[in-house]
């Protein structure tokens, strides 16, 4: 399965959220109790940028924007970072993963859409926007997750699982594998 028509999909689901954001909400808590929505979103444009770097061997700096200054940002960012999957000629070369192990390139590219996706839902939760994301996105970044969840979903980068019984939906099991409860709102 190519990965960059679901990287693509997953930018503009993040896409949708930031531009959501209002004046006010830089500062609401997220579904991850360390973060609130200006740190989710300076990680994923942290993220975003030190792809692009990576893939076309430009230095890439931490983003010191903050509030609205951040959807700028995460417009550069997520630009470069899509010409750099859209450049990839061999999905195969060796990338280092953030647990410190080594995997392929499509490996890594499939960590950075799941973590799109997922932070996608997380602000989306956290501005009080539309959660859904596409069944299509959601099942492909699941059945990655399930595959490589020792190196994707570590304890030091995400919460503990939560159990989920069989019939559960895509999203709900994609959430839960990260420590996230599908119906969390803010408290």
């Amino acid at each position: 399965m190519m990965l960059v028509p679901f990287y693509r999909s997953a930018v503009r689901q993040f896409d949708s959220r930031i531009r959501a954001v209002g004046p006010g909400q830089w500062t609401s808590s997220t579904p991850d109790d360390e973060w609130d929505v200006q740190r989710l979103v300076r990680h994923i444009v942290n993220v975003q940028n030190r792809i692009a770097g990576e893939l076309t061997g430009r230095k890439s700096e931490a983003t010191g924007a903050t509030g609205a200054e951040l959807v700028d940002a995460w417009a550069t960012a997520s630009a470069a970072s899509t010409a750099a999957f859209e450049g990839v000629a061999d999905w195969t070369v060796p990338a280092p993963l953030p647990d410190g192990s080594t995997s392929t390139l499509e490996n890594l590219g499939w960590l950075i859409t799941a973590d799109l996706a997922i932070h996608a839902w997380d602000l989306a939760r956290a501005i009080g926007a539309p959660d859904e994301l596409p069944n299509d996105l959601v099942a492909a970044v699941l059945e990655r997750a399930k595959e490589s969840r020792v190196h994707w979903l570590r304890p030091e980068a995400f919460a503990a699982p939560i159990p989920v019984p069989g019939c559960t939906d895509d999203l709900t099991e994609l959430l839960a594998l990260s420590g996230r409860h599908r119906w969390w709102r803010q408290g």
